[in-house]
């Protein structure tokens, strides 16, 4: 069973990676299998037709744009190659690897490519998603002015201490909220919180 085992292993593609999807695509299936399993009738076929549908719902799963962790220090934007980018980790490298997992993608948290598309300096770092739009991290309070103005979504692990005219992300937000995902659904950002206010978890 080793040799049997190993042999499979070592063939093309017995390794892959499936982007991570919500709990309506995995009840699907698991009604699907129970169908093929339990029922004698034809009938039972109609649980393929389940697994076909539980698929394409897991592939249809949107993708967000930009994360944020739990603690502010850690941000990825989906780049113009559909790939997560790495705009700030202050080495966090858990949230990162978590990232890259649900997303499906291979690489490693030092993987240079993680870098790809994003300039940094003493006081930020900025992206821009797939729509060319710029995303930046604030590292400093005197890069507040600029970014603001600018970009069309600012985060940072720090407090804002002005006004901001693009989608603000600081340290306020990330405390009440925890880790964020944020979506552009064509004419406005949907922000996704691990802990919305009022939200106990069991």
């Amino acid at each position: 069973m080793d040799t049997v085992a190993l042999w499979v292993t070592s063939l093309p593609g017995a390794v892959g990676r499936v982007r991570a999807f919500g709990t309506g695509p995995l009840l699907l299936a698991t009604a699907a299998i129970l169908l093929v399993c339990l029922l004698r009738t034809p009938l039972r076929w109609s649980g393929a037709v389940l697994a076909l549908i539980a698929g394409l719902w897991a592939v249809a799963t949107p993708l967000p744009d930009i994360l944020v962790s739990g603690d502010g220090h850690a941000a990825a934007i989906r780049g113009r190659d559909g790939r997560l980018a790495v705009l700030h980790s202050n080495r966090d490298s858990f949230a990162i690897k978590e990232w890259l997992a649900a997303d499906g993608d291979a690489r490693t948290v030092k993987d240079a490519t993680l870098r790809d598309g994003v300039a940094c300096d003493a006081v930020g770092c900025i992206g821009r998603l797939s729509d060319g739009r710029p995303v930046s991290e604030a590292l400093s309070v005197e890069a507040f002015a600029e970014d603001c103005a600018r970009a069309a979504v600012v985060l940072s692990p720090r407090e804002a201490q002005r006004d901001c005219a693009a989608i603000l992300i600081d340290r306020r937000a990330w405390r009440a909220n925890g880790a964020l995902a944020l979506r552009w659904t064509g004419d406005r950002f949907e922000i996704r919180a691990a802990h919305p206010p009022g939200y106990e978890r069991p």
